[in-house]
């Protein structure tokens, strides 16, 4: 799905986007959400591990708002890492993510970036979502991070999770 092209749509998508994934994890017996994916091979070997993901994500944005805010630039997408090392990234999240509980836990920290991620968006003005000038660590607007993160990200764990079940 293309980059929403104003800050409402912005939201709009997420919570849309968000709905459905909470719509994906009530779906599963509370009994079984610890449990492997049938499926396995892949980063992701449970539900915690995409929640915890996705959670991650949401710090890794919320990082980078941050530093906009305070005038500093990033490590982007994150310190010890750049774009063509994203596997390894993803797999350190994963990692450093795993031993925060279970799926419960994670589906609960997730909720709370959600929460925080999208007013940390929604306090943010069309020129710094959307000019793809501003900001020239980032390469274009701040919008497309901001939707791979939030909602992209939900459609891909709503994927993620569907295909693994």
């Amino acid at each position: 799905m293309p980059t929403p092209e104003t800050q409402i749509a912005l939201q709009a998508a997420a919570m849309r986007s968000f709905r459905a994934l909470e719509a994906v994890v009530d779906a599963i017996p509370a009994g079984e959400r610890d449990a492997p994916f049938p499926q396995r091979g892949g980063r992701d070997r449970d539900l915690p591990d995409v929640l915890n993901h996705v959670h991650a994500w949401h710090e890794l944005l919320l990082g980078w708002i941050g530093a906009i805010e305070r005038e500093e630039t990033p490590a982007y997408p994150a310190e010890g890492f750049d774009w063509n090392s994203l596997d390894e990234l993803n797999l350190s999240l994963r990692d450093r993510s795993r031993t925060r509980g279970g799926a419960e836990r994670a589906f609960a920290r997730l909720q709370g970036s959600h929460a925080v991620a999208l007013a940390k968006v929604g306090a943010l003005d069309a020129e710094t979502l959307f000019d793809a000038s501003r900001f020239a660590w980032l390469g274009g607007p701040l919008a497309e991070p901001v939707h791979e993160c939030l909602g992209g990200h939900y459609d891909w764990a709503v994927a993620a999770i569907e295909a693994a079940r």
